[in-house]
């Protein structure tokens, strides 16, 4: 019988993260031991990052989330649909340039920066901006009190050129790897101290995080900002499945994850002032209305806004 999995979101979140570089290194070559696979059979996972890596009570790393993988195929070596999590989407991933397992290596120097330090950089950042920063801005470095090794390890991740990121296989032999990595037992002392916080009392969805960089976020009456997965929507015809439409089933994902966020905002801002709220109000009806005439239809306006924005 296989041991439960857990999410190394989960042990951020707890704060029994963030992790020394041993644990921070022996999870990334599991990690990177299964984009070598995958990559070796032409697919693209296309969304690395803390929450889609599991951590068995042995201390095994799996990889989660296969929902956005991409298949890449003899006569199609780059794929251009705009899918992914903002905060580790990689530039051309953004700009909806060609890309390939590259964008992977991309992520990956994310999430090992969120491993880190906690969170993923640009994490005090609305959304929609990140969409716009990564593309324009220098890579993210990793800062403070980290072996040199580490820091050139996420720094080869975050080239912005990605002919020039090395390959998952290229970085199984990375001297931050190679030094730094243990057994995957030794990462079982995690769940020990995941058990310890449960033990003390603390949620998976704890909120006392007032002393962390989190609460410094813009517009700190904001909506909390979940760091949910764009998803490219499959063409499909309108067939009718429980009472639904396909059409409902197609719903654009940034109307949920970026859309509504931003009129939350807007509307908050101008709580004492009625016109301006009923004006933001309305705007925001008839994108509602927009998008069940035309499911999808706000998806592919923030693919063009941020095209637009990105290329110019």
């Amino acid at each position: 019988m296989s041991s439960p999995l857990t999410s190394v979101f989960v042990f951020l979140q707890l704060k029994a993260g963030p992790f020394d570089e041993a644990q921070i290194a022996t999870m990334l070559k599991e990690i990177l031991k299964g984009l070598d696979y995958l990559h070796s059979e032409k697919k693209i996972h296309r969304d690395i990052k803390a929450a889609n890596v599991l951590l068995s009570e042995h201390g095994e790393v799996k990889l989660a989330d296969f929902g956005v993988a991409g298949q890449l195929t003899d006569t199609q070596i780059k794929r251009e649909t705009f899918v992914g999590t903002p905060f580790w989407m990689a530039p051309e991933v953004i700009q909806q340039s060609a890309y390939d397992s590259k964008a992977d290596i991309w992520s990956l120097g994310i999430t090992a920066i969120e491993l880190a330090k906690g969170e993923p950089p640009n994490s005090d950042m609305h959304p929609m901006r990140v969409l716009f920063h990564i593309p324009k801005s220098p890579p993210p470095i990793l800062t403070g009190d980290f072996s040199k090794s580490f820091k050139e390890f996420t720094e080869a991740c975050l080239n912005k050129d990605p002919s020039f990121r090395p390959t998952a296989k290229e970085l199984l032999k990375h001297k931050f790897i190679v030094k730094h990595c243990k057994k995957t037992s030794y990462l079982s002392e995690l769940i020990d101290r995941y058990r310890r916080r449960r033990e003390a009392g603390h949620s998976d969805s704890s909120s006392d995080d007032s002393d962390s960089e989190s609460s410094n976020k813009e517009n700190n009456e904001s909506p909390e900002w979940s760091f949910t997965t764009v998803r490219k929507k499959k063409p499909e015809g309108r067939k009718v499945l429980n009472g639904t439409s396909q059409d409902q089933l197609s719903k654009s994902s940034s109307l949920s994850t970026l859309i509504s966020p931003i009129f939350s905002e807007l509307k908050l801002q101008h709580k004492e002032h009625s016109e301006q709220r009923q004006a933001i109000e309305e705007l925001e009806r008839n994108i509602q209305v927009a998008e069940k005439v035309c499911p999808g239809i706000t998806d592919r306006m923030v693919t063009h806004i941020v095209a637009r924005y990105t290329t110019n």
